[in-house]
């Protein structure tokens, strides 16, 4: 993974110089205290015994998954299916949809590894399609022993249901938030993904370069959110598979920093179709907001599209394409002095550099949440609305 910055900000700035060395101590004592489990995800030695779950669990899984959840429960294997390219094998049930869970229901789901993910046990939303689902296997008379995998902290609703049915069950640390989940088994055991290449990603991050990038990164965001009131992060995706992560570091931004009244909210952008549509609010709009490009590189080489309309392009393939169109939206906010930075996602080397981004992501949350007195791993504004939703259908 490849992260360059151009921000235009001043680097010998007093405030950035004190931001810089802020992020720097909060990094160090972050990995020192590990008060999220998060921080042991990031072992080999955590990933080494996972590797070991995933292989034991590799013999009794079907062709297709399917994955049950809410939220950082679902976010992160989305994310890696989409990422790697297993859409057509994986499926995932993350909301209340009459329409998606019909079209489930006709399917031969005896056929299917159902994941039930839910930290706390009594997601409702995820309750409710375990219900649908179990409803209709129990009228086929099938065996739901052979197709559940229960992922929860122990002693609670779901984990009592795997124990009475005989699912296979795994368990949730109860000090590991959600959507930190990604590298736990949560994010990883429905996925064969060779656990030294997510090692070196992960210590790519930790012990080599990028983790002075990573300081730089988040003091220079620190720099621009308290002193130039920057408060939106959009994320301009210009690679189809990264879309998911958009997505999960879209709830991984806004349920970390939304607190408190601060907050960095972040918007996704599909591009190029977005710069026919909101591009022109980014260029002319109110200057409070900071742009990431997303984009993958060393791609497979498409084939030339044959020209049936003269445009004379000397190169006309679709990376091509989608490459000059890249370029020229970088070129044009450097000429406007719009802060942005480019990240950089390597096709050779898919599951390092994957993996590098997403630890990346989770620790410059988590630096500038405590570098604004935030905790990260929290989220109490919204148990509000589930207590509302519970005492209206009680």
């Amino acid at each position: 993974m490849k992260i360059n910055l151009f921000n235009f900000l001043k680097n010998n700035s007093t405030s950035y110089k004190n931001n810089y060395r802020k992020c720097s101590k909060i990094f160090k004592d972050l990995l020192i205290n590990k008060e999220n489990f998060f921080f042991n995800t990031l072992s080999a030695k955590y990933q080494k015994t996972l590797f070991s779950k995933k292989k034991i669990l590799k013999r009794k899984l079907h062709k297709n998954i399917l994955v049950i959840g809410m939220g950082g429960s679902v976010l992160g294997s989305r994310m890696f299916s989409s990422f790697f390219g297993l859409d057509k094998n994986y499926y995932f049930l993350d909301n209340l949809n009459n329409s998606v869970i019909n079209d489930f229901i006709k399917k031969d789901l005896s056929k299917f590894s159902i994941f039930i993910i839910s930290k706390s046990g009594k997601t409702l939303e995820t309750l409710t399609n375990c219900n649908i689902i179990l409803n209709n296997l129990r009228k086929r008379k099938k065996n739901i022993s052979k197709n559940f995998i229960v992922i929860s902290e122990r002693n609670n609703i779901l984990s009592n249901f795997a124990r009475k049915n005989n699912l296979i069950f795994f368990e949730h640390n109860t000090n590991l938030s959600g959507r930190y989940s990604v590298l736990s088994e949560a994010g990883l055991l429905m996925f064969n993904l060779d656990y030294k290449k997510i090692i070196q990603g992960i210590n790519s991050v930790l012990k080599k370069g990028l983790n002075q990038n990573l300081i730089r990164n988040a003091a220079t965001l620190l720099t621009l959110m308290t002193k130039f009131k920057i408060n939106t992060h959009v994320s301009l995706i210009y690679s189809h598979n990264l879309l998911s992560y958009g997505y999960w570091h879209q709830q991984l931004l806004a349920e970390s920093i939304g607190k408190k009244g601060k907050d960095f909210t972040p918007i996704i952008s599909e591009c190029p179709k977005d710069h026919h549509s909101i591009m022109q609010l980014y260029l002319d709009g109110r200057k409070n907001k900071f742009f990431t490009f997303f984009k993958t590189i060393n791609n497979k080489l498409d084939k030339p599209i044959k020209d049936y309309f003269d445009q004379k392009f000397k190169k006309n393939s679709l990376n091509n394409i989608i490459d000059s169109q890249f370029n020229a939206t970088i070129n044009v906010f450097k000429k406007n002095l719009i802060p942005f930075r480019v990240v950089l996602i390597d096709q050779k080397k898919p599951i390092q550099s994957f993996i590098s981004l997403i630890v990346y992501s989770m620790l410059e949350t988590a630096i500038l949440c405590k570098a604004l007195n935030l905790n990260p791993f929290n989220q109490p504004a919204v148990e509000e609305i589930k207590k509302e939703t519970y005492s209206l259908l009680s």
